[in-house]
């Protein structure tokens, strides 16, 4: 089986894809996945074969999310969403020619929601198409977002003779034949009235076996307690010295050691004797020797985090963004409390959270608990099943589609 993956956005749209890859390299299949540029040295490390598709737009995709995390009112204009991503949709025609050519020799195209083109390659063609959710219900974003997608998608799609959208890369980017869900159904069950091509399958973990840390990482770990791990993700901060500084005192105020993720570190920081700063390092591996894990919320971070069954303090950037769903979920589940804004963080607060983070038993119970239901799940291998069987049950694609 020929199969070809894509997404577009930042490492958290294409990690899990890259962990679907991996299976289904593992069981036989021929696996490309294609993506802008800048995935592409990651893309090769995991032993898949890379495609380019589309031009590479992390500038712009940074300055929308930094828009995004200051000014809360652009997520509820829709002039100021159409204009923000107004870049990223000129791309779009590119995206779907080379998106089309790749896929005639695929057997299944299987794609992200934030990958309009990959729709549209399967009305127009016919290959087999199945699409995968990161959030809970697939609907992320405000009305004023899904009206700007739908006014700028929709031209490209009335030109190629496709019915308009309302919710392109939401809801409406959902296969018509199988829609994969990968995250947890002991977090949110299935809805009884779902139809029968949903399914919710459980998180995809790319996990990295062989990754070993660096000395001092593991010199700090070793020196004390387990600490809190906080991890931000791809979200862009403008004063990360700042934040840093933030961090600092909040762990002093509670008393606890701190390890800081973050994607570039500063030469120039100073820091306490308790925090140590890192740059990447697997969140299966970094998670799990955690007391308890601070972090925005993304899907992918929050799945890491329920997987290592620890308590856990969210500080979400932005509503427009999937970050509170994923907090809320935790809350009612009973492994945090309410999650504290980005905007709104101070390290009083911060330090209060954490201490209430790590004393409470019925928080570290219940973490372990949903930890425990979310390692018995196996979200890839449950994934490729359902992707095999739609292959078989709509017959192997010709050699060349339409």
């Amino acid at each position: 089986m020929n199969v070809l993956l894509t997404n577009f956005g930042t490492a958290g749209d294409i990690v899990p894809l890259l962990a679907l890859a991996r299976e289904l390299r593992a069981a036989g299949h021929d696996t490309v996945m294609a993506c802008a540029t800048s995935h592409a040295p990651f893309v090769a490390s995991q032993g898949i074969a890379y495609a380019e598709v589309g031009p590479d737009l992390r500038d712009e995709q940074t300055a929308i999310n930094q828009r995004w995390i200051e000014d809360e009112s652009a997520s509820a204009s829709t002039a100021d969403m159409h204009t923000l991503l107004a870049p990223l949709a000129r791309a779009i025609p590119e995206t779907y020619e080379t998106l089309r050519a790749l896929a005639r020799r695929a057997d299944v195209l299987i794609s992200g929601p934030a990958q309009p083109a990959a729709r549209m390659v399967h009305e127009t063609t016919a290959v087999p198409f199945v699409s995968v959710q990161f959030s809970n219900f697939g609907g992320i974003g405000t009305p004023a977002l899904q009206a700007a997608t739908a006014a700028l998608i929709n031209p490209f799609r009335a030109r190629l003779r496709l019915q308009p959208l309302a919710n392109p890369v939401t809801l409406d980017a959902n296969s018509p034949q199988l829609a994969l869900y990968a995250m947890s159904r002991h977090l949110l069950p299935r809805p009884p009235a779902w139809p029968a091509h949903l399914h919710i399958v459980g998180f995809f973990f790319l996990d990295q076996p062989d990754w070993l840390p660096d000395p001092a990482l593991r010199a700090f770990l070793d020196a004390g307690d387990p600490p809190a791990i906080f991890s931000f993700g791809s979200m862009p901060h403008t004063e990360p010295s700042r934040i840093l500084a933030l961090i600092d005192e909040a762990a002093a105020r509670a008393g606890v050691r701190a390890v800081v993720q973050q994607a570039a570190s500063d030469p120039d920081a100073r820091v306490g004797p308790n925090l140590h700063i890192i740059g990447f390092a697997p969140h299966a591996w970094l998670f799990s020797r955690a007391g308890c894990v601070v972090h925005h919320g993304g899907a992918g971070t929050a799945a890491a985090a329920f997987r290592a069954g620890k308590p856990t303090v969210f500080v979400p950037h932005g509503a427009i963004f999937d970050q509170t769903y994923w907090a809320q979920l935790s809350r009612d589940h009973g492994c945090s409390g309410e999650p504290m804004p980005f905007q709104a963080l101070t390290a009083p607060r911060l330090a209060a959270s954490l201490r209430e983070c790590l004393d409470r038993d019925d928080r570290r119970h219940n973490a372990a608990r949903i930890g425990l239901q979310v390692q018995m799940e196996h979200g890839v291998q449950t994934a490729r099943r359902a992707i095999e069987d739609l292959v078989r049950r709509v017959g192997l694609a010709d050699p060349l589609h339409v």
